[in-house]
């Protein structure tokens, strides 16, 4: 038989909770948020001088959420602004909590549970809406949107994949695993997120490729040289389609695909947010500024979109969304944290990549893919980010042991 300790129980138990508010949010609204609120809480006050720590030695994730504060001093909205910045803080918070706190298989063992159980709910629910950008019918099951559902299935994809072939201390923990990944691709499947197939499983691909790219007979110089040129070549690629992007050229390749040349409406939301960046281009409009009802660019987003006004949503790109609302102070530290990830990254894969740190990279790898088409990182409630905090923090980690092992000279 097998024998669970107490505190595994806990871990377990409020991994669980915690992580089943954030995939419930959409469907419960104020019931999930005061449960995540309610047992994230408990942590901290259980655990507040680790909790504090983590806030101080990860200082830049907590960056957003102080500048969403402080924009409540120059939003047009500004009690929308504090009430969203505080559950901002809050979830992050939380989010750090769980990292320093909770045992990482007790996490993702609870995490994998909430999302088999909701990802088989929705398989079965037939929940279905139709995309206004594409008018396509497509499966939203208990998430609120295809995006969101996609979202979580790929994170239930990772942890389930880690937790399966690493993590796991027994069978159980084993099946919680695989049945995690399975129901995740399920629902990839069903909902036709080709996107988000494609990139869950390049994600996982390229921690592969990392990992046996660590471990080869080459030193760690011709290593770091190597990665370098990678970063190289995928820079020399972006602004290779920056350049072409919205020229005929580009426009007319896209009809002959079979491809929308707005990329179903998103250049579009992006010109509006250029006109938002335009009227406060150092400090933004403020977070949760701009989608509010009777905000002229809002609206505008809205009835581009073709949905109803009033409800969640953004601008379709990392780098727009977050210099609509911070300016280009926003975008600066938005820079710098993908600056860190990518420096933590290589650190790793030179010598130094684990099994463990397949699930913060393919995280990562997956998210920072799709940051030129989605917006993910950094919203209230949001099992994203949670898993944004607690990946961080396990990439940190292990960037600083690698550190360390290098000035030991353990590497030619």
């Amino acid at each position: 038989m097998l024998e669970i300790k107490k505190d595994t129980a806990i871990g377990i138990t409020a991994s669980f909770l915690i992580t089943s508010a954030l995939v419930w949010n959409t469907f419960l609204g104020s019931v999930a948020a005061l449960l995540f609120i309610l047992v994230g809480g408990t942590v901290i006050i259980f655990h507040l001088h680790r909790t504090l720590l983590g806030i101080q030695y990860n200082w830049i994730v907590m960056a957003y959420p102080i500048l969403a504060l402080l924009s409540v001093l120059w939003s047009q909205y500004p009690e929308a602004t504090f009430r969203s910045s505080i559950q901002f803080i809050l979830t992050t918070v939380i989010g750090i909590t769980v990292a320093y706190n909770i045992k990482k298989e007790q996490f993702f063992v609870g995490l994998s549970s909430s999302v088999i159980i909701i990802m088989a709910l929705s398989l079965v629910s037939n929940r279905v809406e139709t995309n206004g950008m594409t008018g396509e019918t497509v499966l939203i099951g208990y998430l609120g949107s295809k995006n969101f559902l996609a979202q979580t299935a790929s994170i239930g994809f990772f942890v389930g994949f880690g937790l399966f072939y690493t993590l796991a201390k027994n069978k159980i923990e084993k099946i919680i695993g695989l049945l995690s990944i399975v129901f995740s691709i399920a629902v990839l499947l069903k909902a036709k997120s080709l996107g988000a197939t494609v990139t869950s499983f390049g994600s996982i691909f390229a921690c592969f490729c990392l990992y046996h790219f660590s471990n080869l007979a080459i030193t760690q110089r011709a290593q770091k040289a190597t990665v370098n040129l990678l970063y190289l070549l995928a820079l020399c690629v972006i602004i290779f389609v920056y350049i072409i992007f919205g020229t005929p050229e580009f426009n007319h390749f896209m009809v002959e695909i079979g491809k929308d040349p707005t990329l179903t409406s998103r250049t579009l939301i992006w010109a509006e947010g250029d006109k938002a960046i335009a009227q406060a281009p150092i400090l933004g409009a403020g977070y949760d500024a701009i989608f509010q009802i009777g905000n002229p660019i809002g609206d505008a987003v809205w009835k581009i979109g073709l949905v109803p006004p009033g409800v969640g949503f953004n601008f379709h790109n990392m780098f727009v969304h977050w210099t609509v609302h911070f300016g280009y102070v926003g975008l600066t530290i938005y820079l710098l944290i993908l600056a860190r990830l990518l420096y933590n990254i290589r650190l790793i894969a030179c010598g130094h990549f684990q099994k463990s740190d397949f699930i913060p990279v393919a995280y990562f790898v997956f998210f920072i893919s799709r940051s030129v088409l989605e917006v993910d990182w950094f919203a209230q409630f949001t099992l994203a980010h949670v898993m944004f905090c607690f990946c961080w923090i396990e990439l940190e980690s292990s960037a600083q042991k690698a550190k360390k092992l290098n000035n030991k000279g353990n590497f030619s």
